[in-house]
């Protein structure tokens, strides 16, 4: 009797272990939309450091500590349009997270605090502006890309794919209408990103980036469909009306 129980408990522990090795190489879609979806809200929610604006893998952070009902900020990353509101962390420090495309040079801005402009408490570099007005400001050495959403349609008739991700060492681009061949279209690293150009034809278009040869999804596309090879396949619209343009 006990070597009967002894095989029934190995059956359902190996079948166990089948299912989960199942699922965790084939993620369904409603499961890759809550990760997704954890994931964006997760990302800087938790955050406890502040300091000045500085270049994080998918934009320029902002972050502000004081305790106050209400923090904003607005500079010349966004030509003094609007003031942005800042979210409150987890631990109470405030953050945005800026992904404007921004070329290298000295950006100017204030936090509006409970209504009030004030210099960045945490940023020793002030300078005085047109106005006489006493301003924080930050700089970028090099030229960055951020963007909302692949692709980047281009002037030329071409479109930009971007992927972020600093560590990679490799990343190629694939796609239905490539073949899904993962070892010929490599990606480019450059401005904190890795980009490639096509000219792909308008209509339905499936692709993937394979970073350091494991198939990925576009983390900022949450369209997603499951191939008949098991694998999940981000998909997008070709529309050469889009305004999804390069803007410096």
């Amino acid at each position: 009797m006990k070597k009967i129980y002894a095989l029934i408990s190995a059956i359902i522990i190996i079948s166990m272990v089948f299912i989960s090795c199942k699922d965790k190489d084939y993620e369904s879609i409603e499961q890759y939309e809550a990760r997704m979806n954890s994931l964006e809200f997760l990302k800087y929610y938790n955050i406890q450091d502040v300091m000045a604006p500085r270049i994080v893998t998918d934009g320029v952070l902002f972050t502000f500590a004081e305790n106050y009902d209400s923090v904003e900020v607005s500079g010349d990353f966004n030509n003094w349009e609007d003031s942005i509101p800042l979210i409150k962390s987890s631990y109470g420090v405030y953050y945005y997270l800026c992904q404007t495309p921004l070329k290298a040079g000295k950006y100017s801005y204030r936090y509006r605090v409970n209504g009030v402009w004030i210099n960045d408490p945490v940023n020793p570099y002030t300078e005085y502006d047109n106005n006489n007005q006493s301003v924080s400001y930050f700089v970028l050495t090099n030229d960055i890309g951020f963007y909302e959403k692949n692709p980047i349609y281009n002037s030329d008739g071409t479109v930009t794919f971007f992927y972020s991700n600093n560590t990679a060492k490799e990343v190629m681009f694939t796609s239905d209408k490539l073949g899904f061949d993962s070892l010929r279209y490599p990606m480019t690293y450059s401005n904190n990103l890795w980009v490639i150009t096509l000219r792909p034809e308008s209509g339905n278009y499936y692709y993937n980036f394979v970073v350091d040869r494991i198939w990925e999804v576009d983390p900022l596309n949450m369209n997603v469909y499951k191939g008949s090879d098991g694998r999940l396949h981000s998909y997008i619209l070709i529309n050469y009306n889009q305004t999804n343009a390069i803007k410096y």
